[in-house]
């Protein structure tokens, strides 16, 4: 039965890249400085591979970076708060340094989107007044982090039995045992 669940977790991250309206589709991601502390963030999912692979897009001059290149371990949280199931996962993240990968990603990038990447000071800056913001005529700073799972943690509260499962990959399998709630 675990393969099943797994299944329905590949699914659901596929659907969550489709649908809008979907709850995996914002998810949040924690990273953590060089000295142990934490923080917490809410990203769009924008891609996921056959290999289970998501990516996400951001300004590479945001914390998250800096956290990633001090420590790429981070977890993920997503909620379905009406199906009432709970993913976790430990990932390691890897940012895009490709040019070539960066340049065909950022052309699908909606034109509405890219405003976002090219702000003159850094995601985080200290401003006046949110309407005073600079933003860049020929310069961007979009990148895309590759989050590659290593555990899922998939719970379903549900009566009379919650059910919880531990997904570990392991020589390129995923192996799933359950979990006491």
């Amino acid at each position: 039965m675990t393969e099943i669940i797994f299944s329905t977790i590949i699914n659901d991250l596929k659907k969550a890249i489709e649908s809008k309206g979907h709850p995996f589709k914002y998810f949040t991601l924690a990273t953590s400085s060089i000295n142990g502390t934490p923080r917490l963030r809410t990203l769009v999912l924008r891609e996921i591979d056959e290999d289970l692979n998501l990516t996400v897009y951001t300004d590479k001059r945001s914390k998250k970076i800096t956290h990633i290149n001090e420590h790429n371990t981070v977890s993920l949280l997503f909620l379905d708060s009406e199906r009432l199931i709970q993913l976790s996962i430990r990932a390691t993240a890897e940012i895009v340094t490709d040019d070539r990968t960066l340049k065909n990603i950022w052309e699908e990038v909606p034109q509405k989107s890219k405003k976002q990447y090219t702000t003159k000071l850094a995601p985080g800056e200290e401003i006046r007044d949110p309407e005073q913001i600079d933003f860049l005529e020929e310069k961007h700073f979009f990148t895309a982090i590759k989050l590659v799972p290593n555990k899922i943690e998939y719970l379903r509260l549900n009566r009379p039995n919650h059910i919880r499962v531990l997904f570990k990959k392991e020589n390129n399998k995923w192996k799933g045992t359950y979990l006491v709630p």
